[in-house]
């Protein structure tokens, strides 16, 4: 058990990649890992909004004031 998923979550899971990962669409996880779809969603959510600020290229959140 990985972050409060359940093992068969993270065994289903835990074979893919990262770029495979956040590639998934919520149908895609919902098929994978019906029970805790919504709770990895939401994970994946955060992960792709974190990666997004971090690669703008001179946004609010990079510059050094």
């Amino acid at each position: 058990e990985y972050r409060g998923f359940s093992r068969i979550t993270v065994s289903s899971l835990g074979v893919l990649t990262g770029r495979q990962l956040l590639g998934m669409s919520k149908d895609d996880i919902r098929t994978v890992c019906p029970e805790e779809a919504g709770k990895v969603f939401f994970q994946l959510q955060g992960i792709k909004s974190s990666l997004a600020l971090a690669s703008e290229p001179s946004g609010m959140y990079n510059s050094r004031y």
